[in-house]
């Protein structure tokens, strides 16, 4: 118990020092919270992590806040309930993918404004940096495409036809390929950056929202909504080797530093249950805790060396801050 209170109580200790992952239980602690805008949903960290931006659906803006400080700096208003976040890799832009406005903010970090709109498909939700950093992807539920921007022009260069309701977007490791959750199809298609074409479909479980692919491109993550479960992939051979069931409603998954634990957030039950994040072991798939957290998460981005996560508690309008119990 004196462990826990010291951690809840020294935020700005944990961001500095990592917990070594050979001390870490396994188990998820909640630190803290952070008010934030209405229905949030993506979080994404400044390359520097040291700002966090949250898409608020709810409200229709972007919430700037300061993990180490817990609190909001700025409130930028962007589309119509903006989902998707992600950053060019020198940080001055954040893209933001809008849901029912059916574009794309780009949001100068220095001005904190948008400063051009970019007309994209229908529904467009998640959204990943390819690694080189020359172009962003979205995915588009409504189009059932991924939306490639170039980073340089913001404009829209190419559109790939995938699964059907795509949502999750995940690059492997030097970027030769891009992994996408469809989630009405329950597949995960694979597209060959290369030639921007969907070169092979892995049938995986019911309404794949999320996509992790380890650093080493061994083993991809796939968390499905409505079964309740995370597919565990092997990149090589593209087949599902294990299915770990981890809760109601899983979206984000994580790694924490070293790799070998992994955070997964589950909304909960109904329209705003009370959300959870689930850890497990990724040599064995053995789920490790549990710890309840806001109504109705959804997504999760790891801080600095991954030694702590925040997770978007959509139905309560905050964001947890969350590390592994010693």
């Amino acid at each position: 118990m004196r462990r826990l209170i010291l951690l809840v109580t020294t935020m700005t200790l944990l961001v500095a020092a990592p917990v070594p992952a050979s001390a870490a239980s396994g188990r998820p602690v909640e630190l803290g919270t952070i008010p934030i805008g209405a229905n949030a949903r993506m979080v994404a960290f400044t390359p520097d992590h040291r700002l966090a931006y949250v898409a608020n659906g709810g409200s229709d803006t972007v919430s700037v806040i300061d993990p180490a400080r817990r609190t909001q700096v700025a409130t930028i208003p962007v589309g119509t309930f903006p989902y998707g976040v992600v950053f060019d890799r020198s940080g001055r832009h954040v893209y933001v993918s809008n849901r029912d406005s059916d574009d794309v903010s780009v949001i100068d970090t220095a001005r904190q404004a948008v400063v051009k709109t970019i007309p994209v498909g229908d529904a467009p939700r998640l959204a990943a940096l390819r690694p080189d950093g020359r172009e962003v992807w979205v995915s588009s539920t409504g189009s059932d495409a991924v939306y490639v921007i170039d980073t340089r022009t913001q404009a829209v260069t190419r559109t790939i036809p995938v699964g059907d309701a795509p949502r999750g977007v995940q690059f492997t490791t030097g970027g030769r390929h891009a992994w996408v959750a469809n989630s009405d199809a329950d597949t995960v298609s694979i597209v060959d950056t290369a030639t921007y074409t969907a070169v092979a479909t892995i049938p995986v479980g019911d309404e794949p929202r999320g996509v992790l692919i380890t650093p080493d491109n061994r083993t991809a993550y796939i968390s499905n909504t409505i079964a309740g479960t995370v597919s565990v992939v092997d990149v090589r051979t593209r087949e599902v080797t294990a299915t770990i069931t981890v809760g109601v409603k899983p979206r984000g998954i994580t790694l924490a530093a070293g790799g070998r634990i992994a955070y997964v957030v589950n909304a909960g039950p109904g329209t705003a249950g009370t959300g959870t994040v689930v850890t497990f072991d990724t040599r064995t798939n053995r789920v490790l805790g549990e710890v309840a957290v806001g109504l109705d998460a959804h997504w999760s981005a790891p801080g600095p060396g991954h030694r702590y996560i925040l997770v978007t508690n959509s139905g309560s309008g905050t964001v947890s801050i969350l590390t592994l119990a010693c």
